[in-house]
């Protein structure tokens, strides 16, 4: 079946693709300061809150492959349609949830939408843009929209909390949907699907038990008083879970094509990632708590002192879009990361030295606001560099998989370390622990990115998710 030619990208489609990346990263981070608000509302305990947080990425990063995949095999335009019209639905529910039941099968259901919508937003792009500079630009925009919408995020929850319910925070998601619907056109309809194959899903499901299993574990540390006999139950469906993921590999049809787990990029790409949402993506979740708990800001107080944050990180992503193709990847990298563990370190010394905002905390955001910009766009100008076109969904999919993931598990880890009632002691501590966290990418860039001189790996004819390619031509 041939395959219908991409429309001329233009601002309407970058409009459509960055929308959609603002969705995502939007009700990832507005969700923060309405926490407090929806734990008394639906009588959330302290400790569990943050599933309200996790659900929606953990399911979001186990279904992201398996999104990639039906990118592959359906088309982009068709999955992208399909997500946008689950996300609008999930909304609806989370907005209309009576009980924290139904407001976690809610948030399930966004993040599978935003697994489905990310891996064909990125599909789209790969095939509308040509590999080179036009694509590192676009890239760029993507990157940005992506990036400020987890910082804006925050200032946007305060700012609906200061005149609304926290059920606005999810109604605002459907006039993002219709504009970003308007916006693609005929994009949704200008790829094809390709040859029907079997897709990945025991290996999804087997990769969504192992997390959430995981992160039950690390929250049921956090309490007080935990429940050996819970961690065990939950170490020991980990493990099974763990293996079987491992084993679906060795399919025909695997979660990960093998040939993309040979490019050198897409690994520094995956580990920078998962690194950066350990670090930068908790900080978020930190200084709202921080600012909320500790130095009693509301919640609209707390949302505007992000602003310096979402400033700070769209300088970062334009400057790292500007020099993405003068500097070596490696370097962009390694100075991004260690630029924003610098902040982090700022922010660690403000929290104990108890300054007030403008001396203390509004450093700290600002140089790690521009240190995680520039590195949000390098990591995925470098996923996307040498991604064969046959898995460029698939392949793409898996940095933001790895982002997530790193996300959810490090959240866990924090909140297990600063424990259900955090003090000021413990917040300096934690906000150490995301600054290590940071730096560590900084070698692991310059060391795995030393030789990736050799041409991009080809998918063989076992490991290709489907016979057509997604979209057009580079």
């Amino acid at each position: 079946m041939p395959v219908s030619p991409l429309p001329t990208p233009g601002a309407r489609l970058l409009t459509a693709l960055a929308g959609a990346q603002l969705l995502v990263a939007l009700d990832f981070s507005i969700i923060y300061v309405a926490l407090p608000d929806i734990g008394a509302s639906l009588h959330f305990s302290a400790v569990a809150l943050q599933w309200i947080v996790s659900a929606y990425a953990i399911f979001f990063a186990g279904f992201l492959l398996l999104g990639g995949q039906l990118a592959d095999v359906f088309g982009a335009g068709r999955v992208y349609l399909t997500a946008q019209l689950l996300f609008a639905a999930s909304s609806i529910g989370a907005a209309l949830s009576p009980s924290a039941a139904v407001l976690i099968a809610a948030r399930v259901g966004q993040g599978v939408a935003a697994a489905l919508l990310v891996p064909a937003t990125l599909g789209l792009l790969s095939s509308a843009y040509p590999a080179g500079p036009e694509r590192d630009r676009a890239v760029s925009v993507w990157g940005t929209t992506g990036a400020v919408g987890l910082a804006l995020g925050v200032t946007a929850g305060g700012g609906i909390l200061a005149v609304a319910s926290w059920q606005w925070i999810f109604w605002i998601n459907i006039p993002i949907v219709v504009i970003c619907l308007l916006a693609a056109g005929n994009a949704v309809r200008s790829t094809t699907a390709g040859a029907r194959a079997p897709v990945a899903t025991v290996a999804t499901f087997s990769a969504c038990a192992a997390v959430v299993a995981l992160v039950l574990a690390f929250t049921e540390l956090s309490r007080a008083r935990p429940s050996l006999p819970v961690v065990a139950a939950a170490l020991a469906v980990t493990i099974p879970a763990g293996a079987l993921l491992a084993l679906s590999q060795r399919r025909r049809r695997p979660l990960v094509p093998r040939a993309l787990l040979r490019v050198r990029t897409l690994q520094v790409a995956c580990l920078a990632a998962a690194l950066y949402m350990a670090s930068f993506g908790a900080e978020f979740y930190l200084v709202t708590l921080y600012l909320q708990d500790v130095r009693d800001y509301s919640a609209f107080a707390a949302g505007l002192a992000f602003l310096p944050l979402a400033g700070a990180i769209t300088v970062g992503n334009t400057v790292a879009g500007r020099l993405a193709g003068r500097l070596p990847l490696r370097r962009l990298l390694s100075t991004a990361f260690l630029t924003g563990a610098a902040g982090l370190v700022v922010l660690a010394l403000a929290v104990g030295a108890e300054g007030g905002y403008l001396p203390a905390i509004l450093p700290g955001l600002l140089l790690s606001g521009l240190g995680q910009g520039m590195a949000f766009t390098g990591m995925f100008i470098t996923g996307t560099r040498d991604l064969p076109q046959a898995s460029n969904a698939t392949g793409s999919a898996l940095v933001t998989t790895a982002q997530y993931l790193g996300g959810s598990l490090g959240l866990a880890l924090l909140v297990l370390i600063h424990g259900e009632q955090p003090a000021t002691a413990d917040f300096v501590r934690t906000f150490c622990v995301t600054a290590v966290i940071a730096a560590a990418a900084a070698p692991s860039a310059l060391f795995l990115l030393t030789r990736t001189g050799r041409p991009p790996a080809t998918v063989s004819r076992q490991d290709q998710p489907s016979q057509h390619r997604t979209g057009g031509h580079r």
